[in-house]
């Protein structure tokens, strides 16, 4: 019995001076958490809440005023170059005929004017003439002579002249009317040539004009809108309908100044949908806004992302969506967690763990995100980092992992 009494005494000295001993050595233990260094990808990304909308949208407008014939519903399937809507033409057909007979019948005065009939006789008649005066001309003059060898008489020679006078005058008459025959003709050819270009332009212009009556669709899609009704006035430049591509879509967000910096075109993007959560849609950015929009007093910049065509997703315009713009990647690097780093007069270190000591290393970071870094140098895979060191932590520190305190 005393024996016992003496064992149970030494007992409860040696748990006495353990636990006094091991409180003593937790008053300098100090408590963290721990991190990982890992190696593998490091993303850097962008996200915003966007809107999907048809790749192509066209607005069909009136080109020329008149009464709607035809339109179609909103929801129609249209083919490329297919008849969307009509405007009413019969008035611009009665144009065009009139205008076509006034062509035929310009075209006939101007091939009667090339004939040029008329100055043909003219010039006939001066020959003539010509050829006439000449031998008054001739006689005029033998007549002289034979009166000044005083074989005729004065008054045969005053009849001669009276002749060449009369028949020169006759010659520059019909040369006055041929030439100025030439000149009308001229001029009345230079009227209906005019003429005729005149009604080529209106005719061209009518004809123009009939082909707009016809609207069509620049592309295969959907009738989105229809702002008219069949039988209703348009102005011109009024809006008609509406056509959308319906299998090639967009995403499009609007990033504010400090998000547009880190994006560029043709970076990868994911789109999730709000209507088909858990499947992703692929793009790459395709346009970005060259200015600002000011939106509830920030400046942010429209992005457009050309989506990839998709079977097995039903996208519609207007359905909302997220967009995660992948603006930067390394792939096979060195990272740690974001909160391992601890900035110190310019200079980043973190708290390396070995057997529950901690070394304070100065490392090189690189690439980062909002929550792991790139580490260049200074630490080695698979070591173990502190997370959020505590003030109070120095190098060579003893340390407690949180995780592993009972």
């Amino acid at each position: 019995m005393k024996k016992w009494i003496i064992l149970l005494i030494i007992l409860i000295i040696i748990v006495g001076a353990v636990f006094f001993f091991t409180k003593g050595k937790h008053k300098n233990v100090i408590k963290v958490a721990k991190g990982e260094v890992t190696k593998g990808e490091l993303s850097l990304k962008v996200s915003a809440r966007g809107k999907i909308e048809a790749r192509d949208r066209f607005e069909l407008k009136a080109k020329i005023p008149g009464v709607i014939m035809f339109i179609l519903e909103e929801g129609t399937f249209v083919k490329k170059d297919e008849l969307v809507a009509a405007i009413d033409d019969k008035e611009l057909q009665a144009r065009k005929r009139q205008e076509e007979t006034n062509l035929v019948n310009c075209k006939n005065n101007l091939a009667k004017l090339n004939r040029r009939l008329d100055i043909k006789e003219l010039e006939n008649r001066v020959k003539e003439a010509e050829v006439l005066f000449g031998e008054i001309e001739r006689q005029a003059l033998a007549n002289k002579e034979l009166f000044e060898s005083k074989v005729i008489s004065m008054d045969e020679l005053k009849k001669t002249r009276a002749d060449y006078d009369k028949t020169r005058l006759q010659l520059e008459i019909v040369r006055t009317q041929l030439e100025e025959r030439i000149n009308t003709h001229q001029e009345e050819m230079a009227s209906v040539i005019s003429s005729i270009k005149a009604i080529e332009v209106n005719l061209a212009s009518i004809e123009q004009q009939i082909l707009w009556s016809k609207i069509t669709s620049p592309i295969s899609g959907i009738v989105a809108q229809r702002e008219i009704k069949e039988g209703s006035w348009v102005n011109q430049g009024q809006l008609l309908s509406v056509v959308v591509s319906d299998k090639e879509f967009v995403a499009k967000v609007n990033l504010d100044e400090v998000d547009i910096s880190k994006i560029s075109l043709g970076m990868p993007v994911s789109v999730i949908l709000d209507a088909f959560l858990g499947k992703v849609v692929t793009g790459k950015i395709k346009k970005i806004a060259p200015s600002p929009k000011l939106t509830e007093k920030i400046n942010t910049f429209e992005v457009t992302i050309q989506l990839k065509s998709s079977t097995d997703i039903d996208i519609k315009s207007e359905m909302l969506c997220d967009v995660v713009i992948i603006s930067g990647l390394k792939k096979d690097c060195l990272k740690i967690p974001q909160e391992a780093i601890v900035n110190i007069e310019g200079k980043d270190y973190v708290f390396v763990i070995k057997d529950n000591i901690v070394s304070k290393d100065e490392v090189t970071s690189g690439f980062r995100n909002p929550n792991e870094v790139e580490v260049l140098s200074g630490v080695q895979q698979n070591e173990e980092v502190v997370l959020n060191p505590p003030l109070e932590l120095k190098d060579k520190a003893r340390v407690m992992i949180k995780e592993d305190e009972e």
